[in-house]
């Protein structure tokens, strides 16, 4: 499994590597009516005939428990059910699972859940399955070793400083935020979102400082759903002085639809910015602002829910 998987359906099955300190993120919604979902770390990609499943991990809304189980040789061992129940039917998780060498460690929404013993090696896991009551927004993987492959059409080069930020899950906004890092050559943000069910606009600054729209924007990425005499616009464009420069329209097509779910890319390289929404490539902006190293916040404001930022 490599980069970021948006919006699969269910049940996902897709395969996974896993080392000591790999990392696996789920985001998805539990749907309303449902009894239970589950996400397994199995051998092999079948969903119906499995013998051996090292991780089960299964948030049950009719008993308000998380069971944990491990299958070997066809034969279920003991549960674990201790813990509490961070999850509710029609609301967003994050769930975090961090391979570690004698154990997984569990997080739900940033706070940690519970840990879970190897009772088979890492080495038997070969896929991830998302499958029963939930919806899934997006799955990815990180790793002391791994890099996103492929990302929305175009395969980032490694930065000099490259590293990964925890993810800020459901920020409020306006959302003003400093890159970790700054930017660079090789820098991802990914901005994930809902537009909200009647939409005016949303934007997205990188910029210099805090401030709102400060003297020094290097790229703003303007969705106009129902602005002035504008419907389904994506507008780019940059400040200098406190001046702005010249628009830029055109693009393939507008990728944003109120209320659905969206992820975006934003990947920094040496000459431009390339934007992928929704795993496909929409956009290049040539940097107009210089250096790039100078553009250090993340601002986004307007008619949007955000559910996940992440640098990396």
């Amino acid at each position: 499994m490599a980069g970021m998987i948006s919006h699969p359906q269910t049940p996902y099955v897709g395969p996974v590597i896993l080392q000591d300190g790999t990392k696996i993120h789920i985001q998805g919604v539990p749907e309303h009516h449902q009894t239970q979902f589950v996400i397994a770390l199995q051998s092999g990609p079948n969903i119906h005939q499995r013998t051996e499943i090292p991780l089960w991990f299964n948030p049950r809304f009719n008993e308000n428990q998380v069971v944990r189980n491990t299958l070997t040789g066809g034969s279920w061992g003991p549960e674990e059910r201790h813990g509490g129940f961070p999850f509710q039917q029609g609301q967003i998780y994050n769930v975090e699972i961090l391979v570690r060498s004698k154990k997984y460690e569990v997080s739900v929404n940033g706070h940690k859940f519970e840990k879970y013993k190897h009772r088979l090696p890492i080495s038997a896991v070969t896929h991830l399955v998302v499958e029963g009551g939930t919806k899934i927004h997006q799955i990815y993987t990180e790793g002391p070793s791994y890099f996103p492959g492929v990302v929305g059409g175009f395969l980032p080069p490694p930065g000099p400083m490259m590293q990964t930020v925890a993810p800020i899950f459901n920020p409020p906004t306006p959302f003003t935020q400093s890159i970790p890092g700054g930017i660079y050559p090789g820098k991802l943000i990914y901005i994930s979102g809902i537009p909200s069910p009647n939409p005016t606009r949303f934007s997205i600054y990188l910029q210099n400082g805090m401030t709102y729209e400060p003297g020094h924007i290097g790229l703003v990425v303007d969705a106009r759903f129902s602005f002035n005499s504008d419907r389904n616009v994506l507008v780019r464009n940059h400040r200098e002085r406190g001046n702005w420069g010249r628009e830029e329209r055109e693009v393939s097509h507008f990728p944003f639809i109120p209320n659905v779910a969206f992820d975006m890319i934003i990947l920094v390289e040496e000459h431009q910015f390339k934007v992928a929404v929704n795993n496909q490539h929409l956009l290049e902006f040539h940097h107009r602002i210089k250096p790039i190293s100078s553009i250090d916040t993340l601002r986004i404001d307007g008619s949007v829910a955000l559910t996940q930022i992440r640098f990396q």
